[in-house]
C-alpha cells in the first residue's frame, strides 16, 4: 500500500527533522547492516594480506623473472591501496560529524 502525497510529505519532513537534530541516529539503528559491514572489513583485511604476499613475492621473483615479478608487484600494490581505501571508508562515523582522525 503506497502513501498518499500528503503522508509522503509528512514522512519526509520527519526524516529531515531527525537528520538535522541527530545525524547519527540512522547509524545507531541496526537493521542487519553490522553483519554486512563486518564481512566487508574482514574481506578488506584479507585483501591487505593478499596484496602484501603478492608484493613481497614479486620482489623476490623480480631477480629470476623480471616481467612476472613486476606484474606481481603492481597487482599486489594495487590490491593493497584499494584495501586501505576501503578500510578507511568503513570506519564508523564520529558523533562530531566527521571521520575519526588517523593518529
Amino acid at each position: 500500500m503506497s502513501l498518499s502525497p500528503h503522508e509522503q510529505e509528512v514522512l519526509d519532513a520527519i526524516e529531515i527533522g531527525l537528520q538535522a537534530e541527530d545525524p547519527y541516529f540512522p547509524a545507531r539503528l541496526s537493521f542487519g547492516t553490522d553483519n554486512h559491514r563486518h564481512r566487508q572489513i574482514l574481506l578488506a583485511h584479507g585483501c591487505l594480506w593478499l596484496g602484501m604476499v603478492l608484493t613481497l613475492t614479486g620482489f623476490g621473483l623480480v631477480h629470476q623473472a623480471l616481467a612476472a615479478g613486476v606484474l606481481l608487484i603492481v597487482y599486489g600494490a594495487g590490491i593493497l591501496i584499494l584495501a586501505l581505501i576501503r578500510l578507511v571508508q568503513l570506519r564508523p562515523p564520529t558523533p562530531e560529524g566527521g571521520r575519526p582522525r588517523l593518529s
